[in-house]
């Protein structure tokens, strides 16, 4: 091989220039008579595209995704699912009656014989659409949020005492909340008579609170006697 072309080859491909085949050559004494072209790379074009920019492109589409997740009203099946829980707990307050459920259980009409009964009408419902999967997990969401909603303004008619102990008090029943519902669920998981042990508990153990905290200091103290409600009422 001429020792001419070979550097003059090293020198070309730094260049990204490529000699044509020998025999298409018109001379080779003398390099300026050499036929010469440009070629484009030949390796995969994604290989020289900028990473950089790709991951840009990338990050804007999922962070104007996230954002608009984040806007209430541009998440419409979660808007949805919020409008049917609301109308399915008007449906409990509107449709339920009470009076003759606190009559068939002896339950004294108090606020707190309300929210445990209306708990349990929560439960059933959440309980049903938990089984349609993230819409279910969002109407459940929406009954709960309906339930506190109206729990406030309940308190408020109400007229409760300070903001602190109204606010320690609903931090109770909201413990009370989940625990009933973790107790129901174990019930419809298990048999009848786990869940109605649970219902058995919660109401009974209700009515007997309402009972003592109806009690004066006087009567505990002095009297020192409790008039225990029946289980079973005759």
């Amino acid at each position: 091989m001429n020792i001419s072309r070979v550097c003059l080859s090293s020198i070309f491909r730094r260049n990204n220039i490529i000699l044509l085949p020998y025999n298409s050559l018109r001379t080779c004494c003398f390099a300026d008579k050499y036929t010469e072209r440009r070629i484009e790379q030949t390796r995969p074009q994604i290989r020289y595209v900028s990473t950089y920019e790709v991951k840009d492109v990338q990050k804007e589409d999922s962070t104007i995704k996230r954002i608009l997740n984040k806007i209430p009203f541009f998440n419409i099946e979660k808007l949805r699912a919020k409008a049917v829980a609301y109308i399915l707990y008007e449906s409990i307050a509107d449709q339920i009656n009470y009076v003759a459920i606190f009559d068939e259980f002896d339950l004294p009409d108090t606020f707190y014989s309300w929210f445990v009964i209306t708990e349990l009408y929560i439960w059933m419902l959440s309980a049903r659409m938990m089984a349609e999967d993230t819409l279910g997990r969002h109407v459940r969401n929406g009954l709960v949020e309906a339930f506190w909603l109206d729990v406030a303004q309940r308190v408020k008619k109400l007229g409760a005492g300070s903001t602190a102990i109204v606010k320690q008090q609903v931090s109770e029943l909201s413990e009370q909340l989940q625990a009933a519902f973790l107790a129901y669920d174990e019930g419809l998981q298990s048999d009848d008579t786990v869940l109605a042990g649970a219902l058995w508990r919660r109401f009974y153990k209700g009515r007997e609170v309402v009972l003592l905290d109806n009690m004066s200091k006087e009567q505990i103290f002095k009297e020192k006697s409790i008039r225990w409600e029946p289980i079973i009422n005759k």
